[in-house]
């Protein structure tokens, strides 16, 4: 085995200490993401109001359209993990590949959607500005798509091996060069031109460039250290291709209902007024602080469950979990605590740019902090719902995720949604009490599944000769 493997392997197996190791760097690497999503709304609060109300929802629409695509990409993690754990190391090559082919097409077929945005985005009913602002900030974003799918292809070789500490440093870099790139785009600083919410997207799609061309460098170097023969497994392979889709299909439509039907609340919340929507924008934005880090969190438990199914060890997977799930919740009741006794610090940040020349920020400031006390509450379900729904994907139950966060999102959240818009005084408290409903209901769903146990039969690679102990 290689140094690295070894490295991993000599985590002691099961423990809060693997899960730490193997987590923290995870959550490092998706708090960058977050940061790089709250980098562009900090930065367009300077801009106009009408800029900082499209980012989100135009972000949100982005991520609902490639999430398919990407849940299905990302599902290599847990393919690499198992082959892993079941000593295989051929195989997680030929995963590692698929993954590759399925991100370059359809990252290509994304493009296609790019004459679409404006037609659709007039349907909306927002303000004309806004919806402007939103395509353009779309339209970037899925023109980048291609570099982002393979980058993330490249990212599971890596974390599916529980070698997080490199997911960590690749994507540290990248959101240094984003907020560089989006104060000189956005503002047009030296003989940058000033280009708005477009800059913000530019910058975004800059950084990933620049994660796939790390990846690149370091899995050459890992074929050579190695001698893994990375080009001899570069071929499809259909037995594999199928059981990829079967599994990461439905992990990609998780990923979907999920996304589009926050995509939808948005869209809603737009009807009520721009400062409602800006105002959700924010809060939204202060939950990703909490809720990103929380998406590295489950990848390392989809990793270290998928990795201890690989090799057999159930207990080891109930274990891990279990722990995870006590982690999580101090995450979220912690920083919850935080927002319920200091709103304000937390708002701060958005309105640094603001001018005074601008409109009063006051309204908007007082309906933010109001809805930071929904964010605090629901937080806490919603590490249940990523701790658990996590560890049954690593198990390679993906099926009922995506049924349970379908029927969450639409009938507990959209739905209650679109009546208080359409039928009652569309007051913006009602649209936050579905959408924390929504989180609440699914946390504690998934939690009961997984006690079930059924996950603890399934088998997504080929049989392993270790047994269970």
């Amino acid at each position: 085995m290689s140094s690295a493997s070894t490295e991993a392997d000599q985590l002691p197996s099961g423990t809060l200490r693997e899960l730490v190791r193997v987590a923290l760097p995870l959550m490092l690497s998706s708090g960058t993401q977050s940061l790089m999503n709250a980098t562009d709304r900090v930065m367009l609060a300077g801009c106009s109001e009408d800029a900082l109300a499209a980012v989100t929802p135009a972000s949100m629409l982005y991520w609902s359209v490639v999430c398919i695509p990407m849940g299905v990409v990302l599902y290599a993690n847990t393919f690499i993990s198992q082959y892993e754990g079941a000593g295989k190391p051929e195989r997680m090559l030929s995963a590692f590949w698929q993954s590759c082919w399925l991100a370059m097409a359809t990252g290509l077929l994304l493009l296609a959607l790019l004459p679409l945005t404006r037609p659709l985005l007039a349907m909306t009913g927002h303000a004309p500005a806004v919806a402007e602002f939103e395509a353009q900030y779309f339209n970037t974003l899925c023109a980048g798509s291609p570099v982002a799918l393979v980058a993330i292809a490249c990212s599971c070789w890596f974390s599916g091996q529980r070698r997080t500490g490199v997911v960590m440093l690749v994507s540290m870099q990248a959101v240094i060069w984003n907020f560089a790139v989006d104060y000189l785009l956005v503002y047009g600083i030296g003989p940058f031109p000033e280009l708005g919410i477009r800059g913000a997207a530019i910058a975004t799609v800059s950084a990933r460039c620049t994660e796939l061309v790390c990846y690149l460098v370091l899995l050459r170097q890992d074929a050579i250290s190695r001698k893994l023969p990375f080009r001899a497994e570069c071929r499809l392979d259909r037995e594999l291709l199928y059981r990829y889709l079967r599994f990461g299909l439905p992990n990609g439509l998780h990923f979907f209902v999920d996304n589009s039907g926050f995509a939808a609340f948005l869209l809603l919340v737009g009807r009520i007024s721009s400062t409602a929507l800006a105002a959700t924008n924010i809060a939204f934005s202060i939950n990703g602080l909490i809720f990103v880090p929380l998406l590295g969190f489950g990848t390392a438990i989809q990793t270290l469950v998928g990795h201890h199914m690989g090799a057999g060890q159930i207990a080891l997977a109930r274990r891990t979990t279990w722990q995870a799930a006590g982690l999580g919740i101090l995450w979220t009741g912690g920083t919850g605590l935080l927002l319920v006794l200091f709103p304000q610090a937390a708002l701060q940040p958005f309105f640094f740019f603001s001018s005074d020349a601008g409109a009063s920020i006051a309204p908007l400031a007082a309906q933010a902090e109001v809805l930071l006390q929904f964010v605090a509450v629901y937080s806490v379900f919603d590490a249940l719902a990523v701790v658990f729904s996590s560890a049954l994907r690593g198990a390679g139950d993906t099926v009922f995720p995506m049924l349970l966060t379908f029927a969450c999102s639409w009938l507990v959240m959209v739905l209650p949604a679109w009546l208080a818009t359409e039928h009652f005084d569309r007051q913006l408290r009602w649209l936050w009490l579905a959408a924390s409903a929504n989180i609440i209901i699914a946390g504690l769903l998934m939690m009961l599944r997984y006690r079930a146990g059924a996950w603890q039969s399934i088998r997504v690679i080929e049989s392993s000769e270790k047994s269970v102990p």
